[in-house]
């Protein structure tokens, strides 16, 4: 049995700050609070904003991105899903990024994941509207949004052309400290660690699309150790994955430019297929 894994605050108040400033080169969207549910449930509003190539791929393709925020925070305009959204969408693929039901606002985990699978068929029925391929729809997830993205695309009708997770939380039974237990607890409404673990991305069943890990070896949120037994997981089911560690890359390395992230970037493109 692995060691715990502690929470470091020093890693959570690195994150945070990293989030503030602009974008470089930032797109807009083309459309805004698009609605994904109705009737819209309480707490977070069901809305995703859409980003349009200015040249689009031959094939269709188009990426869902599911922010993180440790379930409590974050929004589909935090900053590092807008960096991805427009180096995406310059990169040729049509983006929506998208806010679902937190702790607090709404909802625990199933409210959450059920909020990403709702966006999923809202995204995909509308493809042909948009000149986009059904068949060619992926998923990216951002730490929290990470978790949510391997537990969404697990469902039966999700179907995903591929899969990209970004530091996530893996195994939420196994990290330990006063902040890091209190988690699964508001999230499985359940104390018991059995539960958390059957219920997290390792121990739940497995999307069958080929799934990109990127995970920084600093990262002091969520232990890249994590990222490691999911992908030793998945390769024992025979499952197409892929684990990419970026050397000193702390958690959220996506929160601005920088060498972790473009190269993350090529990895994310090379995945997703650009033709």
């Amino acid at each position: 049995m692995p060691e715990p894994e502690r929470l470091s605050y020093r890693a959570v108040a690195a994150a945070l700050g990293s989030l503030l400033g602009p974008v470089p080169d930032e797109r807009a969207p083309r459309e805004v609070a698009v609605r994904y549910r109705h009737p819209s449930p309480r707490g977070v509003a069901p809305l995703l904003d859409v980003y349009a190539p200015a040249r689009p791929r031959g094939d269709g393709a188009s990426l869902l991105i599911v922010h993180g925020g440790g379930f409590f925070i974050g929004s589909r305009r935090m900053k590092p899903a807008r960096l991805l959204a427009s180096r995406l969408s310059d990169a040729g693929l049509a983006v929506a990024s998208l806010d679902y039901r937190m702790i607090l606002r709404g909802g625990r985990l199933d409210e959450s994941v059920d909020d990403v699978g709702a966006a999923l068929r809202f995204w995909r029925a509308g493809c042909a509207a948009r000149s986009l391929s059904r068949e060619r729809v992926s998923m990216l997830g951002l730490s929290a949004g990470a978790t949510l993205t391997l537990l969404a695309a697990a469902a039966p009708d999700a179907r995903l052309h591929r899969v990209v997770s970004c530091f996530g939380l893996y195994e939420l039974d196994h990290l330990h400290g006063p902040l890091a237990s209190v988690l699964p607890r508001l999230l499985f409404r359940t104390r018991d660690r059995a539960r958390w673990a059957a219920r997290s991305p390792r121990g739940a069943a497995q999307t069958a699309s080929p799934t990109l890990l990127l995970h920084g070896t600093a990262d002091g949120l969520v232990p890249v150790s994590q990222a490691r037994r999911l992908d030793a997981r998945r390769r024992e089911l025979g499952l197409d994955t892929r684990l990419v560690e970026f050397e000193g890359a702390p958690h959220g390395f996506f929160n601005d430019d920088n060498p972790h992230a473009a190269r993350a970037l090529e990895e994310i493109r090379l995945h997703l297929g650009e033709t």
